[in-house]
């Protein structure tokens, strides 16, 4: 393990002496080494298309928006080597909710996911990477 110094504006180490305390973390090197493989976890340049991931696509969708259910239905149907559950929760009147969890090639698990998240009435949609292999 190696000892390094780094400097910081007063405001953001009060912030993150706030949060790691909040979190629970014992010191701020912890702190510090979740964020950096939190960073380099989210970081596409640094992310192999072809590494083992587990990914979880939300995403919020009206249902009244005419054959999405049917179209979102056959995405699901066309990856089903890489889904793996599917969680759905009616929000309201119009909206339903609905988390996938994927695990694939990274290449894959996004390729869905996109697929999904850019289907007419999807309102909102996120993907959520985590990598098999430790950073």
């Amino acid at each position: 393990m190696e000892r390094i110094t780094i400097s910081l504006d007063d405001d953001l180490l009060e912030k993150f002496d706030l949060y790691i305390q909040d979190k629970g973390y014992t010191n701020r090197s912890e702190g510090f080494r979740d964020a950096i493989r939190h960073l380099l976890s989210h970081s596409d340049e640094l992310e192999p298309q072809d590494e083992e991931c587990i990914g979880c696509v939300s995403y919020v969708y009206d249902h009244k928006e005419r054959m999405l259910s049917s179209k979102l239905v056959e995405t699901q149907h066309h990856h089903h080597g890489i889904q793996t559950a599917t969680l759905h929760l009616h929000v309201d009147e119009s909206n339903c909710f609905e988390a996938t969890v994927l695990r694939g090639k990274t290449s894959e698990v996004k390729a869905m996911a996109d697929q999904v998240t850019s289907q007419t009435g999807v309102k909102n949609g996120h993907l959520h990477l985590v990598p098999i292999k430790p950073i």
